[in-house]
């Protein structure tokens, strides 16, 4: 059974510490404008009139350093809501946020999970707010292991750096470009008695100042009573 138990350790030992080995911070991509479904459009609140209501789609690529974890590649998210007046008032319904698990520097996966909260009700000092998680996998890891938890997500406040690019299409797209560096990364949770060590390698938590989110991303909107006509044989 020791022996075992030493086993366990020696993986997971290698399979965190492969996410600390220091990596070139990779570049975003320069792939071609992507193309844009909204079969994630959420369906709307009781009472909404769908001409007051538009689905808004972003397709992003993203880099992170977290902890001592540089210049992970975070793979394509795809983030899909509603927003519009209800009752006089604005308001939002998530709708869905698509990922794919990103392979870590020497062993094992981590992929981008929503911690439970968005809001993107833009003004000058932000794009937005959106909580995530980060799943980790690799033997002997538990299958919950993630960075953060869903009382103590990742908290990003999205800032935009310069005016958006607005690019001709079918719906019309704006590109942007988001950095942010000033979160704090939680511990992780649900990886058992592997927990401890997986911190102590990855560095968590990690206080706001030493991790940075960098994204490029291109956002498409439709609106709701469009949408319907589209649905309609």
């Amino acid at each position: 059974m020791r022996n075992l138990v030493l086993s366990g350790v020696a993986a997971v030992t290698m399979t965190v510490t492969a996410l600390t080995v220091p990596t070139a911070s990779a570049a975003t991509t320069t792939d071609p404008v992507p193309e844009f479904d909204f079969a994630d459009c959420p369906a709307l609140p009781d009472g909404a009139d769908p001409a007051a209501w538009r689905c808004e789609v972003m397709i992003a690529d993203g880099v992170i350093d977290i902890g001592r974890l540089r210049g992970q590649s975070l793979g394509r998210l795809r983030l899909t809501f509603a927003e519009g007046r209800l009752d006089g008032e604005y308001a939002q319904v998530f709708g869905a946020l698509r990922t794919t698990a990103q392979p870590l520097p020497g062993a094992g996966t981590v992929r981008v999970e929503y911690g439970g909260y968005s809001d993107f009700h833009a003004n000058d000092e932000r794009f937005g707010e959106i909580h995530l998680r980060l799943r980790l996998a690799g033997p002997p890891l538990p299958r919950d292991c993630a960075v953060g938890a869903a009382a103590d997500p990742i908290r990003f406040l999205v800032q935009v750096d310069g005016p958006p690019q607005d690019l001709p299409g079918d719906p019309p797209v704006r590109k942007i470009t988001v950095t942010e560096t000033e979160f704090a990364a939680p511990a992780t949770s649900g990886c058992g008695r592997f927990g401890p060590l997986a911190d102590r390698l990855l560095g968590l938590p990690a206080p706001a100042g030493v991790n940075a989110l960098t994204m490029t991303a291109y956002v498409a909107m439709r609106g709701y009573a469009e949408l319907s006509a589209s649905a309609t044989p």
